[in-house]
């Protein structure tokens, strides 16, 4: 069961004025909303029956029973917000304790929200890819980066460009049996977009990790992960959100890695042997 601020947390920036209005009354008023069925909600709060239908659609859940489950199990300090903002009055050691704070809570609510059929599809794809494409723009390509220098070590062969033409070109060379991880915060960037495009006209299984479930790109995706992390105005960039996108490239490589040990352990071995030996 998905906690519901942090569903409301990830979704709440694409709903419509009517669901933003019931998402407060929620989030003011748990206890109250969880007891009240359809009608009831509606007549309390003026949202029609059809909205908060929607609504509970539009934060993942199936319908509005399981929505009503999530308030009951929800924490008792609605208020809070997820993340705790930072301020130019605080200690820096209160800044640095809410820094950590921001980046574990960013780890908790992107783990709460991990989708377990998307991760083993994507397994399966990636481990039986005769070639896996890592790409990304931006900040993004740091994670992207990233899993190119993990997935070095295994036995699956990868594809990885810092410029973005030339990641047009590796994607040019990507087919039905291999595939893409695709990583862009916003999952609006056109230059993205192109990528996943390229992917989806040429049969490529598309694993996207982005922060945003409901843009463009996500609804493209094979298989969608989403970095949970709140943006504030001193962390416009959401840099706590690339320590939850690394922890999802990092998670697709650990398992990956592990199913495909009998291959993967002696390449690993040599890697690790040439490595050392630089040390010397």
């Amino acid at each position: 069961m998905h906690d519901f601020l942090v569903q409301l947390q990830i979704y709440k920036p694409n709903l419509s004025r009517q669901e933003k209005k019931l998402a407060d009354f929620l989030q003011t008023h748990p206890d109250r909303a969880s007891q009240a069925n359809i009608a009831e909600l509606s007549a309390i709060t003026g949202v029609s029956t059809a909205t908060i239908s929607r609504f509970a659609k539009a934060l993942g859940y199936p319908n509005f029973q399981a929505l009503r489950m999530a308030l009951v199990q929800s924490p008792p300090e609605p208020d809070q917000t997820l993340f705790a903002e930072l301020s130019p009055d605080d200690s820096v050691e209160t800044l640095a304790q809410k820094i950590f704070t921001s980046n574990i809570d960013a780890l908790r609510t992107t783990l709460a929200n991990l989708d377990a059929n998307a991760l083993a599809k994507s397994i399966n794809w990636i481990t039986h890819a005769d070639h896996l494409g890592l790409f990304g723009l931006g900040a993004s390509n740091l994670v992207a980066l990233d899993g190119y220098h993990k997935f070095l070590r295994t036995a699956i062969p990868v594809a990885y460009a810092a410029d973005y033409h030339m990641q047009l070109m590796a994607a040019t060379h990507l087919g039905a049996n291999d595939a893409m991880i695709l990583t862009s915060h916003s999952g609006e960037d056109k230059d993205a977009i192109a990528l996943a495009d390229l992917a989806k006209q040429q049969q490529v299984p598309l694993i996207v990790i982005t922060g945003a479930p409901a843009s463009r790109l996500a609804k493209m995706a094979d298989a969608a992960f989403v970095a949970v992390a709140e943006e504030s105005r001193y962390r416009t960039e959401a840099l706590h959100a690339l320590i939850a996108e690394l922890s999802l490239m990092d998670t697709l490589f650990m398992i990956s890695a592990i199913q495909t040990n009998s291959q993967t352990a002696p390449l690993f071995r040599r890697v690790r042997a040439t490595i050392d030996a630089t040390r010397r």
